[in-house]
């Protein structure tokens, strides 16, 4: 290689300015570096640096940083042909590879590799192995002399590598080969060291030696096979660092210890954990407790230190690697069913305690259990057969009371195919008739689809199968605890049967039959694939919803922002200056302006809608009547669509109904306003919604009251269809108990449409969560599949129901009604009010109405009133402070105020509206009293009222309102200062928060001047 330096760019080396990759962490990383190493290229004949086809992984930066022109290899770019080639292909290579070049042989190597060099890296990169291994420059060198001689490969097997990964030093071996490789000079340049792992081989046959052993040992006495027992344990000393084994002896007397110490590895003898004698019922010595337990248990009992107490074991000598097990493993030793002993072993400390580990260990303990029984005396057998046979006398009896008491049925079958015996339970849970015990009897109160696979069973077990659990369906039905709803079909009787076959020399003798009840069990079965395919579906159509709500949400944000766009860039766009070009902008701005205003509330009613829900799912919604004029809800509702009816040129028409005569005075009935608006504002939007791509755009909404259910009501659409209420009806429960003298009212509206009207299957799927009339509605109009289930649940929340009437092309009506009462007659007001002209209607056939078509919006009733009073408030300006340490929300609300003429004062926070008090016009200095107040020169600040944000830094709106209330308690206020909270959090017991804290009324956000200033009039006035 040429001799030629350049700079080193080490200072671009980012891999080793952090610490060297450690073994423990099993494998290198190869994840993307976010910055390219600057590397020194040559360009090939493609125009591409070799060095790009390397992959891009932390370990490779290593590689690419190198400062190579410190080795015999030279500058990355002069590296000839093959060279690049050998590189290329380590760090493609998906085993463990290193390349050895040159007569050095100067190491790169990839990631896989780093695992195997024993600690080496990462200086191994670059060096030459005499100086990355100078411990195996010995015995290697020669090798690769060898290599270079004869061009022949050199394979290495299981080599031993204790090595730093999954979070401990581990046990591991591997397969090397090194192969040499040709260079330019056609001699040999180079060796290529692959490396994979055969861990599991090695460990694999090592073990496999341990359990050889203890299967080939003879037949000898108990005590010798002990001894050959553990001295196959100690002829892999890794794997098996102690081991223990305790007697049971069943017979033991009264008094005598029935656990006795036979042999051990490790445990010094008086050990406290191993004592030599103990009682397994009652000691809780060492590690008897956990006998007890294993004793117990199905399976063995795996200690370590997340779950047991490995202390226990101190003062262990531990063979092998002279370290602690990990984990310990205890075995209750049974054969035939009788308890025999117990069997510890501690596992390899330098291994995981895995699949592998447990395998090999039920394999010894298998073969040791069976060379246990052989070598079980003859006179401990005729002993225990001695033993067993008073046993038996005993517990014959008690068998027999067990097989008559238990709670599943039990069955013997002879070979004839009749019931030889069976207990009582047997024939309670199957229904079967005792007196035939023919099995082709009983066959025949199973379901005819359970036959083929009765015979099948009975045919497997005459034949030798083991055992067969199998559920069978009966004939008879069966009631289940709970009727759900939609049942409609009957529930039927189920059995699980357990059968086994008696054999004796090799021959069935007859069949064992245990038969359970599992009827319960299936109805719940079914219950829950019921619930959980309801479940599914309304995740499905919540996904649904959760999609269309964000496309109803997203869409008008995208209008939104492109007009508020539009707006902030028009002065750059006009094309002359003149009043003409400004004037047209203007009233483009103002265009944009209503349509972000529409796009606004939709927006409002659809979070409004989800709140709603959110607060029906969990019971938080609550009605809150209050006496109010129906005319006055419905009124006020519409208005709230003026800005959308200009927008599309709907005509919106009031109605009120014609009321018996008997009702004539009731002005007022008691109605949950917010509730009933949300209704309203709901049946409109929608009609609104409809209505608009239509030729005809007129709504007509009908109200009125009536001292019983309304009955069917005709429309222009057919008849309103009333829909089942999801639960069962009763009455407004949040309205007080009738008097003596009072009577129930329900006050009912209607909402007409000259949309495009509604087939039958989009009725029947209306007004319910998350659907709407077609899948293609939200499409074409949009909607979250929200409103109308909201409507319903509202309405019969109030003792009342919802209905829809609708003819295809003309348009839809929709109906509900609510119960009611009369409500308590307002004081007279003070100052004449805005009323609006009722003319007259009639009703027919059931309350068909007639709705006459006007211009200006209207009411007809049997008494016409004023027409467009005015109110005096309309004009009036106020002295406001405004309270708001959102900056933007606050320049933009003050201009908006002060363009009504209003005066507007700024306040960042509540400790700031405090001083400001202190300089207004109501604020009474020291030393004046309500009477004589103090000489003042000072140009004070007029204040008539409090626009207060609840949420701000240094001091709260609701603080600061109560400050002021003290104040005012105080007499440092000249008089009683309105406070209207401005907020977000409108939750009731939000609001009830902010009253009880002195505020007079609560301004929900979003809003516009408009409802500001409607709201200051009404609190004002």
């Amino acid at each position: 290689m040429g001799e030629e330096t350049t700079e080193s760019n080490v200072y671009n080396d980012m891999s080793l300015a952090h610490r060297p990759i450690s073994l423990a962490e099993g494998s290198v990383t190869t994840r993307a570096l976010p910055i390219r190493p600057i590397l020194e290229r040559s360009e090939t004949s493609s125009g591409h640096a070799w060095t790009e086809s390397v992959p891009n992984t932390e370990h490779n930066a290593l590689f690419l940083n190198f400062d190579w022109t410190k080795t015999s290899l030279g500058r990355l770019s002069n590296w000839d042909p093959i060279l690049r080639a050998y590189a290329c292909m380590v760090f493609a290579d998906s085993r463990g590879a290193c390349l050895y070049w040159g007569a050095k042989q100067v190491a790169l190597y990839n990631a896989e590799f780093a695992v195997f060099s024993g600690g080496a890296h990462p200086r191994l990169m670059g060096a030459t192995f005499a100086a990355a291994f100078p411990e195996l420059a010995n015995d290697i060198g020669p090798m690769f002399t060898e290599i270079h001689r004869s061009g022949q490969a050199v394979s290495v097997d299981n080599i031993e590598l204790m090595t730093e990964r999954h979070g401990f030093l581990e046990e591991a071996y591997f397969v090397g080969q090194f192969v040499p490789l040709w260079g330019m000079s056609g001699k040999v340049e180079g060796v290529y060291n692959s490396v994979y792992e055969s861990t599991s081989k090695v460990l694999s046959e090592r073990r496999r030696r341990v359990t050889e052993l203890v299967a080939n040992m003879e037949s000898w006495p108990v005590d010798k096979m002990l001894t050959e027992l553990f001295k196959a344990l100690r002829s892999n000393p890794r794997d098996i660092p102690v081991a223990l084994l305790y007697t049971y002896d069943a017979l033991a007397g009264e008094g005598e210890p029935n656990l006795m110490c036979s042999g051990s590895i490790g445990f010094p003898e008086g050990h406290p954990c191993a004592p030599q004698n103990a009682f397994l019922e009652i000691d809780q010595a060492g590690l008897i407790p956990l006998f007890r337990e294993a004793s117990n248990s199905s399976t063995s009992i795996v200690m370590n230190g997340t779950n047991s107490d490995m202390s226990l074991f101190k003062g262990v000598e531990w063979a092998g690697f002279g370290e602690p097990s990990k984990t310990v493993i205890i075995c209750a030793l049974e054969i035939s069913g009788n308890l025999q002993g117990f069997f510890l072993i501690g596992t390899n400390p330098r291994r995981a305690y895995d699949e592998a580990t447990e395998g090999s260990i039920t394999d010894i303990t298998a073969q040791f259990k069976l060379k246990w029984a052989e070598s079980i005396s003859k006179a401990q057998a005729r002993k225990r057969e001695a033993m067993l046979e008073r046993l038996v006398s005993d517990s014959e009896a008690r068998l027999q009371h067990m097989a008559h008491s238990a709670p599943v049925g039990m069955c013997q079958i002879g070979l004839d195919s009749e019931i030889a015996w069976a207990n009582n339970q047997f024939y309670q849970i199957t229904g079967h008739d005792r007196s035939k015990p023919d099995m082709s009897d009983f066959r025949a109160i199973l379901a005819p689809e359970e036959f083929a696979k009765h015979d099948q069973l009975v045919a497997n077990l005459l034949e030798g199968d083991v055992r067969a659990v199998r559920e069978f369906r009966l004939q008879r039905e069966w009631m289940p605890p709970a009727q759900q709803e939609d049942d409609e079909e009957p529930y039927y009787a189920w059995i699980l049967v357990t059968n086994f076959p008696l054999i004796e020399a090799g021959k069935v003798k007859l069949l064992m039959v245990y038969v359970t009840d599992i009827s319960h069990q299936k109805w719940a079965e079914s219950v829950q694939s019921r619930n959980a395919s309801t479940a599914l579906q309304a995740k499905r159509r919540q996904e649904a919803f959760l999609d269309v709500t964000s496309h109803e949400m997203r869409n008008p944000l995208t209008a939104i922002t492109q007009l508020a766009d539009g707006i902030a860039r028009s002065v750059q766009y006009v094309p002359e200056i003149t009043a003409k070009s400004w004037q047209d902008v203007a009233e483009q701005n103002a265009g944009a302006a209503d349509t972000i205003l529409a796009c606004a509330a939709h927006q409002r009613r659809v979070i409004d809608d989800v709140l709603i829900l959110s607060r029906l799912d969990s019971q938080m919604l609550s009605i809150v009547p209050v006496s109010a004029n129906t005319g006055k809800v419905v009124k006020d509702t519409i208005k709230m669509f003026d800005g959308e009816i200009a927008m599309t040129d709907i005509k919106i028409t009031a109605v009120k109904a014609t009321e018996p005569k008997s009702l004539h005075k009731i002005n007022h009935i008691l109605l949950d306003t917010s509730r009933m608006a949300q209704v309203l504002i709901n049946l409109i939007s929608n009609a609104i919604k409809f209505t608009t791509t239509q030729d005809l755009r007129e709504i007509t909404v009908t109200y009125g009251i009536q001292s019983s259910k309304p009955p069917d009501i005709s429309t222009k659409y057919g008849q309103i269809a009333w829909v089942t209420p999801t639960a069962v009806e009763h009455d407004n429960v949040a309205l007080p108990p009738l008097k003596a003298s009072e009577e129930r009212l329900y006050v009912y509206f209607l909402v007409r449409d000259t949309g495009p009207g509604i087939e039958q299957d989009g009725i029947n799927r209306l007004f319910q969560r998350f659907s709407q009339a077609t899948p293609k509605t939200h499409i074409t109009y949009g909607g979250s599949g929200l409103g109308l289930y909201i409507v319903r649940e509202l309405v019969e929340k109030q003792g009342g129901r919802v209905g829809v009437a609708s003819v295809p092309g003309e348009g839809s009506v929709f109906a509900f009604y609510i119960a009611t009462m009369p409500g308590d007659e307002p004081e007279a007001p003070t100052k004449p009010s805005q009323t609006v002209a009722v003319a007259k209607n009639t009703l027919t056939n059931g309350m068909r109405a007639e709705f006459t078509r006007n211009k200006t919006w209207q009411i007809e009733a049997d008494n016409p009133l004023l027409v467009g009073t005015a109110d005096p408030e309309a004009d009036r300006v106020y002295n406001i402070l405004l309270v708001e340490d959102n900056v933007i929300n606050q320049r933009i609300l003050a201009k908006q105020l002060r363009m009504t003429g209003s005066t507007v004062e700024v306040a960042d926070n509540g400790a700031d509206a405090l001083a400001l008090l202190e300089r207004s016009d109501i604020w009474r200095k020291e030393g004046s009293s309500p009477y004589h107040p103090a000489s003042d020169t000072t140009i004070r600040t007029k204040i008539d009222l409090i626009l207060m944000d609840v949420e701000m830094p240094i001091m709260d709106g609701l603080t600061a309102t109560r400050r002021i209330r003290e104040l005012e308690a105080e007499g440092r206020l000249t008089r009683r200062l309105p406070i209207i909270a401005v907020t977000a959090n409108v939750r009731q017991e939000q609001v009830d928060t902010a009253v009880q804290a002195g505020v007079d009324k609560v301004l929900s956000k979003p809003f516009t001047t408009g409802e500001a200033l409607e709201t200051i009039r009404e609190l004002v006035s």
